[in-house]
């Protein structure tokens, strides 16, 4: 079988704000509960063949220490109940979760295509993991986000995007920056970035050799005077793959389950078939490459 990797934190952030409206009896917020697993079921309703694995960030800090600022830019965001719940029920039905002491989803989800001996569909808006997109070994699915439309990412569709391929992809971040992340990068155009990176590959070999390229006075000096910040940068979104993860399966359990539905009173989810969905493990024949249709319930977020 092949592997569904769903980054978590992401995917309930984006549920949460998608179905922001929805609430208890009691006040208490459902909809990031409710659009999580529906979207789960989507997800796995179209992929019978793949084993789903859900990673999570861990009290990351490491990033932090390296650059204060990191991530600073984000609201607060406290949804601490709604992870504990959304663990609950994945372990209730049969979903390995993985996690890291210390570590952010995306680190852990890199280790685990590193290791893996099959193929991969990552799913998360998140576009740093675009450099674990290897032809054979993962494709990344990033859902529509506000007016951006879904798109499945190969190799080829990589660097028809940004310019560069996905082992380049971290040097091209880190100048570019990442306003999501607040990682400031240069103001050098995309395409000038692309070509640099496609040239020298890292950060080093690009500040090593920025005088002997054809750039205005104040690209250069722009480059030559971001130099710190593009080492830091690089460390900040390069993905690691030698994290020490762990896995925690789960069981079916239907009346798991059922205690949290009725907790958010959603009745638009049957836990018994809920379950009996991921018991399947049925396996189809290998498709090659990246070319089928998600189904997204953000089509209306502009978030």
């Amino acid at each position: 079988m092949n592997n569904f990797l769903i980054d978590g934190f992401n995917l309930a952030f984006r549920a949460h704000f998608a179905f922001k409206d929805l609430t208890t009896s009691k006040g208490v917020h459902s909809g990031g509960f409710y659009g999580f697993l529906t979207t789960l079921k989507s997800l796995k309703t179209k992929r019978l063949d793949c084993k789903f694995y859900v990673a999570w960030d861990n009290a990351s800090q490491r990033k932090k220490v390296a650059f204060p600022e990191y991530k600073a830019n984000r609201p607060e965001f406290q949804i601490g109940p709604l992870i504990q719940d959304l663990k609950e029920a994945l372990k209730n039905i049969n979903v390995t979760q993985i996690e890291c002491i210390g570590e952010e989803a995306d680190d852990v989800m890199s280790t685990f295509v590193d290791k893996s001996e099959t193929l991969t569909y990552i799913y998360s808006s998140d576009k740093d993991l675009l450099q674990m997109v290897k032809d054979g070994k993962a494709v990344l699915i990033r859902p529509k986000v506000g007016k951006t439309a879904e798109r499945i990412y190969d190799e080829e569709a990589v660097k028809s995007e940004f310019g560069v391929t996905p082992e380049d992809f971290a040097t091209y971040l880190s100048l570019k920056g990442d306003s999501v992340d607040n990682i400031p990068g240069t103001t050098v155009p995309s395409k000038l970035i692309a070509a640099l990176v496609s040239k020298y590959h890292t950060v080093e070999g690009i500040l090593r050799d920025l005088g002997e390229e054809k750039l205005t006075d104040f690209q250069r000096r722009n480059i030559q005077s971001s130099e710190q910040q593009l080492l830091v940068n690089f460390e900040l979104t390069k993905l690691r793959t030698d994290l020490d993860c762990e896995y925690l399966k789960g069981s079916s359990n239907s009346f798991g389950l059922q205690l949290l539905l009725d907790k958010y009173e959603i009745k638009a989810i049957s836990a018994v078939d809920y379950v009996d969905l991921f018991e399947k493990e049925t396996v189809f024949l290998a498709r090659r490459g990246p070319a089928f249709k998600t189904t997204s319930l953000f089509e209306g977020d502009d978030e």
